[in-house]
């Protein structure tokens, strides 16, 4: 189907397949056969791209939306959003449970800057790291129900078990994130930016994000006390990980060189960087291994992925925006491996392991003399 609706000659046909696929993904999807439409993603991944994206579109719609029967008056569209946070800190970030009285300023402010008139929120009192989101489809559609049921009824929700007794990965950078389930009239709009241009309370991104950043974000620190954070715009639940995902990296990068510095108590000048590229068949990952000047023993090492098309032929490139990075700390050596490196792994721990300036794939590990530092990745 999605490679039917790649090569449809009329959006009418293309709107015909989208929907077609839409609607067997949401049936896959409540008899929990993530495993069906996994195996159609790897399928059009490897034979078609174009196709891949769409189907990719669809399963995500299919997982963080959907139209509520009539029971009285108009359907309803209901759609999973998520209130991103990007933080930083030598100490562990928080999350977890979230009580009343700091959700409350944040849901007023997600109604006064964010939502169109008429729409109606609830957010779930949980702050979700990464390792306690949802896990496939199949999970994240389960919640967006139980979320918009609860906006749609005025009622109120427990986090289930996944996020309960899923401990957040100790990282110096990561995302953050409160969901809500928000539903609207079919046709209406969710948004403030989506409201009609002469409607004064129209607004553009970028006002709507300004207003919110100002106004919300005292609200928003006291979910993660001793971390410097960055606020994103609240926004569909799937859009907001993609825009997370791109966005933590270079935290994630600055964060560690700092800590290697604390730690092995040395200047910038005296730290080196080996970067690697690595894939199956192309490069789908960096991994900068941090190390001591003029020495092979990885202390520390992060994972800088792709996604999409993000490629060396763009401007900047994945590689310039490291190269800036390493510039701006004045990192002493900088190492590129050539070519593109297999990816390997930890086989007791399953971690990703970085590469030594001879290109061996080693456990990223402190030397027993120095002061590792709190949280790390490797």
């Amino acid at each position: 189907m999605s490679a039917a609706a790649i090569a449809a000659g009329s959006i009418i046909e293309a709107r015909y397949w989208q929907d077609k696929l839409e609607s067997t993904a949401a049936q896959l999807m409540e008899r929990s056969n993530d495993s069906a439409i996994e195996a159609a993603l790897d399928q059009t991944f490897q034979a078609n791209l174009p196709a891949h994206e769409l189907l990719s579109r669809a399963c995500e719609a299919a997982a963080e939306s959907v139209v509520l029967p009539a029971a009285e008056g108009a359907a309803n569209q209901a759609l999973l959003v998520s209130i991103p946070l990007i933080a930083w800190s030598k100490y562990p970030i928080a999350s977890g449970p979230v009580d009343e009285a700091t959700l409350a300023p944040i849901r007023a402010h997600l109604f006064a800057h964010i939502l169109a008139d008429g729409v109606r929120a609830h957010i779930s009192p949980f702050l979700y790291a990464i390792e306690q989101l949802p896990r496939g489809f199949s999970e994240t559609r389960k919640l967006m129900r139980k979320l918009t049921q609860a906006a749609l009824n005025g009622t109120s929700t427990r986090p289930d078990s996944t996020a309960r007794e899923s401990e957040a990965a100790e990282m110096p950078a990561d995302a953050r994130f409160l969901l809500v389930g928000v539903v609207a009239p079919v046709g209406a709009p969710i948004f403030l930016w989506q409201q009609d241009a002469q409607n004064e309370a129209h607004a553009t991104h970028n006002e709507c994000l300004l207003r919110w950043v100002e106004q919300c974000r005292p609200s928003l620190a006291k979910l993660v006390p001793g971390a410097a954070f960055e606020c994103g715009l609240p926004d569909a639940y799937f859009h907001n990980c993609r825009q997370c995902d791109l966005r933590v990296r270079p935290y994630m990068l600055n964060s560690s060189l700092e800590l290697v510095e604390d730690s092995l108590k040395v200047p910038a000048s005296e730290i080196g960087v080996v970067v690697a590229g690595v894939g199956e068949s192309r490069v789908d990952e960096y991994r900068i291994s941090i190390l001591r000047k003029g020495t092979s023993q990885v202390v520390h090492g992060v994972v800088w992925p792709l996604y999409g098309a993000e490629d060396d032929d763009e401007a900047p490139s994945p590689r310039e925006a490291l190269e800036a990075i390493f510039k701006e700390h004045r990192v002493g050596e900088v190492i590129r491996l050539p070519g593109t490196q297999t990816p390997e792994f930890c086989e007791d721990c399953g971690a990703p392991l970085f590469y030594d300036p001879e290109g061996e794939a080693v456990h990223a590990e402190f030397p027993e003399e120095s002061e590792p530092p709190p949280v790390h990745y490797h």
